[in-house]
């Protein structure tokens, strides 16, 4: 939780327990020194009335405004247990159909785009981040949220599909096979 929104707290506290206490008793305290005879001075009964529900209607106000934040941070940042889940789902998916050869040699951007939809309303999208870690058979996959301490290992093996591939056109009329490759994907928790 942030300063300010724990600040935002503390005063809606303040403001409840203005509201609650004896409104006369505070006149009397920190107002009536002002004046020779504070009798005279002295607030109506609507008017401590006024006083009570202005400052319980401020409290509830600043409550509001400081859920609001925490509502705001929570879409900003990843928790651990959220990036778990986006990057179980986004394996999940890979494995679901066929893919095209990525013609970048890696499946990092594949792989970001999956676990950014699957985490849409619980992360930003623009915080993951996915560097290819080495080839070998087995390609792994270093995926984090950016500004936060923990990381996650995807692995993905291809095998070519039973699916066959896409035809690409060619100018001379002819057509070019391109594979499709089925994925699996597994994630564990740690880095690379």
């Amino acid at each position: 939780m942030t300063g300010m929104t724990m600040g935002i707290f503390l005063a809606a506290a303040l403001f409840v327990a203005l509201g609650l206490v004896n409104q006369r008793r505070l006149y009397r305290r920190l107002s009536s020194w002002r004046y020779r005879n504070p009798a005279a001075h002295e607030p109506s009964d609507a008017a401590y009335a006024f006083g009570r529900v202005a400052a319980l209607a401020l409290a509830g106000l600043l409550v509001f405004h400081g859920c609001s934040e925490l509502e705001v941070a929570d879409k900003t940042s990843w928790n651990k247990s959220e990036f778990r889940d986006a990057v179980q789902s986004a394996a999940a998916s890979l494995e679901e159909e066929p893919h095209l050869e990525d013609p970048y040699g890696d499946y990092s951007l594949l792989i970001e785009s999956e676990v950014s939809d699957a985490g849409e309303g619980q992360g930003p999208s623009y915080a993951v981040d996915v560097e290819a870690a080495g080839g070998s058979d087995d390609d792994a996959y270093e995926i984090t949220a950016r500004g936060e301490d923990f990381a996650f290992c995807m692995r993905i093996t291809r095998a070519k599909s039973d699916e066959g591939g896409l035809a690409a056109p060619r100018a001379d009329g002819t057509s070019t096979i391109v594979p499709k490759y089925d994925l699996t994907a597994t994630a564990d928790e740690g880095a690379c």
